[in-house]
């Protein structure tokens, strides 16, 4: 995951598509400030388990969880966390792909509900966010089947992934996904493609 990644991919909700043409790819937590979602509402949303979508507005859906329901996380969580934690954190995060096969396996998850598949230049998204940029080297959203082992130390920084590799010392694999703390935005030299599916 050096420099030359190339490209990142994030999978959305048809619907979602002119919203994040407008104000860019947000976080969960972002989407409910602009939403308008207020407390205790919006701390709930946060907290949660989400088994189903849930729409916020016409043109604004936030995506289920069904892949970590709270049975399941609980016996997956380090670190003293409650699954309340675990989504709290992820609803944090803006999420990406840098393998193709795995946004497309989560797109097979979605049924025949319309989605949206988002290419992002990686370089260009480094160079701007890499302080806001992290790697995580599990698919934090799924804790079903035989759940690796999640806790506040999983999403490394980027800069000191660069210079240390994961704490096991193994530099050479790569990340499952790459997570933002920022909006991203929907916009050149970030966006590169948009394609239906």
């Amino acid at each position: 995951m050096r420099r030359g990644v190339g490209k990142l991919y994030h999978l959305a909700e048809g619907s979602n598509l002119a919203s994040i043409l407008q104000h860019g790819l947000m976080s969960t937590e972002r989407l409910l400030d602009l939403a308008c979602v207020a407390k205790p509402e919006r701390d709930e949303l946060l907290r949660v388990h989400r088994p189903d979508n849930i729409p916020l507005s016409d043109s604004v859906v936030i995506r289920d969880q069904r892949p970590m329901p709270p049975t399941a996380l609980v016996r997956a969580l380090d670190g003293g966390l409650k699954p309340s934690d675990w989504y709290a954190l992820l609803n944090s995060f803006v999420f990406l792909w840098p393998d193709p096969e795995r946004m497309e396996r989560q797109q097979r998850a979605c049924g025949d509900r319309p989605q949206v598949v988002l290419t992002f230049n990686a370089d260009a998204l480094f160079d701007r966010f890499a302080a806001e940029a992290f790697l995580s080297p599990i698919n934090s959203g799924n804790a079903r089947r035989k759940a690796a082992r999640r806790g506040p130390a999983t999403f490394l920084p980027y800069a000191t992934w660069l210079r240390e590799g994961w704490p096991t010392g193994r530099r050479a694999r790569p990340p499952v996904e790459i997570l933002l703390r920022c909006t991203v935005p929907a916009e050149a030299p970030y966006l590169i493609g948009v394609s239906k599916v």
